[in-house]
């Protein structure tokens, strides 16, 4: 029944891979280094901190890196003492991560028993998963983990009929659930929520008895280890109060701008399709989806999409708009595949189901337009300059700094340089203390009086030009020499397209500044 179920999530990975092996990307966005550095700095001298931090996050910078919960830094410590310090060893390792959150994916779908064509129309939603370099990534495998292990452990879930220790999976779930949060709070908790409002209608609609002792431990284990950490490791615990203070997740209450609604959009547009499909289809009294096969899909469907528009919504009212893609677009291709198999069931008609289908394409084009972008001009813009080429030039601005030289360096190229001891890394979306808008501005800059800038074109034209033309206007600044190594231009310097394809060239664009 499932053969060749596979084939979509098989053509997505390659792609992966042949992006990696061709052109070096996904390349590591701004948070990429963040969350990276401290493992860097330890692999290379030892001392578990980020010193490109140290200016915006005294903790963080220089003695401990605790802005997230552990596991992932853990999983990057025995990833990096073998393949090296560098973004080419950090991307690979993201790579293998997706690789890995696809096969649980399918092992999902194959308890489920859920039709071919569904796993080969929604697989397509894998294409827009094209950012995957921070935390986020593993959080999601564990948390794929756990409704794995939330689908075996209801009997009403699984298409199998061979008896199981429906206990053990509950626990296991459980347990996976914890490591979702111990590696990424906000993901954990749509996790969370998802498995057990899942595990409550499981329950209702198959008469189980509730796991109440599982759900007990799953809601207490966490802030137990919680304040054991804030009254046993002060450090860390202030280094977390640190980040979470300076870094914008919650924004407050806000009315969303144009970009903001078309970001979300370009970026979910399969969960909003669905929650929209959803909502029409039960108005029509469809009652097909009351089968047992349409059932199963339809109890995985509704916590996920729940979780998936709510967060949708958020991010346009009182989160930061990224949550979008860093939480929703990677439940977005579950969603999607489980409500095709139920949408089967409650539409025979083929007229219906094509409609439908050729809807969802749409959708995958719309999300797909840095995917697509990436396979063409960053293809391109590789060929012009090649991650080697622009490491290796890095690499020789880097070793020609005089000793203790301050360079504002961007995320991409901070890998680079966290193996050069005789400069001052600093951090380029923080130069100094406060949230990352009030590092938008020329002061920064005038504070550290740095050496050299070296940046991918993203963060060049996103904001270093325009605080390099501030910053002229300043006394204290005697000549500013900008050398840009891309031949072919990249997206982000073109205003019209830089909020919708962005980040896809390796070029560096070096600044170097002289100082009265």
């Amino acid at each position: 029944m499932l053969k060749r179920a596979w084939l979509v999530f098989a053509l997505v990975f390659c792609w992966k891979v042949a992006l990696l092996i061709i052109s070096v990307q996904p390349i590591p966005s701004n948070d990429a280094f963040f969350f990276d550095g401290a493992v860097s700095h330890q692999v290379l001298y030892g001392g578990f901190y980020n010193p490109s931090l140290a200016d915006a996050f005294p903790i963080l910078g220089t003695q401990c890196f605790s802005a997230y919960p552990p596991l992932y830094q853990i999983a990057l410590k025995g990833w990096m003492p073998i393949f090296g310090v560098s973004a080419f060893s950090a991307i690979t390792m993201h790579v293998v991560l997706i690789g890995i959150y696809m096969l649980i994916m399918l092992a999902i779908f194959r308890r489920l028993l859920t039709p071919v064509w569904c796993l080969q129309a929604g697989g397509a939603f894998l294409f827009l998963l094209t950012f995957h370099d921070r935390p986020d990534t593993l959080a999601h495998v564990f948390g794929m983990l756990a409704i794995y292990a939330w689908v075996r452990s209801r009997p009403i879930l699984s298409g199998k009929t061979v008896f199981e220790r429906h206990t053990r999976w509950t626990w296991l779930m459980v347990l996976f659930g914890i490591l979702a949060l111990g590696t990424s709070i906000q993901i954990g908790t749509v996790y969370f929520g998802w498995v057990w409002l899942g595990t409550a209608l499981a329950c209702y609609f198959g008469r189980e008895r509730f796991p109440t002792g599982a759900f007990i431990a799953n809601l207490v284990i966490p802030p137990i280890l919680v304040l054991m950490v804030k009254f046993a490791f002060p450090t860390v615990w202030g280094g977390f109060l640190q980040n979470l203070h300076q870094t914008q997740f919650f924004t407050g209450l806000r009315a969303p701008t144009f970009q903001e609604f078309a970001r979300v959009v370009r970026t979910v547009p399969g969960v909003l399709l669905v929650a929209a499909l959803l909502l029409w289809s039960m108005a029509t009294a469809r009652k097909n989806y009351q089968s047992v096969p349409a059932q199963r899909n339809l109890l995985v469907l509704v916590p996920g999409l729940l979780a998936g528009t709510g967060l949708a919504i958020a991010c346009l009212c009182f989160l930061a708009s990224s949550t979008a893609g860093n939480i929703v677009s990677f439940i977005q291709p579950l969603i999607v595949i489980c409500f095709l198999a139920v949408s089967g069931t409650m539409f025979s008609e083929h007229p219906w189901r094509r409609f439908q289908i050729a809807l969802f394409v749409l959708a995958v084009l719309l999300g797909s337009i840095r995917a697509i972008g990436m396979s063409t001009w960053g293809v391109a813009c590789a060929h012009d300059v090649s991650y080697w080429t622009a490491i290796s030039r890095v690499r020789q601005e880097l070793d020609k700094d005089p000793p203790g030289s301050k360079v504002v360096i961007s995320s991409a190229f901070l890998y680079e340089a966290a193996r050069h001891d005789n400069i001052k890394p600093i951090h380029s979306d923080w130069l100094r203390p406060g949230n990352e808008l009030a590092n938008h501005t020329a002061e920064g800059l005038i504070f550290h009086k740095p050496a050299q800038l070296i940046l991918t074109q993203y963060d060049y034209y996103r904001r270093f030009e325009a605080l390099l033309e501030q910053a002229t206007n300043n006394p204290s600044l005697a000549g500013v020499r900008v050398e840009n190594m891309a031949g072919i231009r990249a997206p982000d310097s073109f205003k019209s397209i830089q909020q919708v394809l962005q980040h896809i060239s390796w070029a560096p664009v070096i600044v170097t500044l002289t100082w009265k």
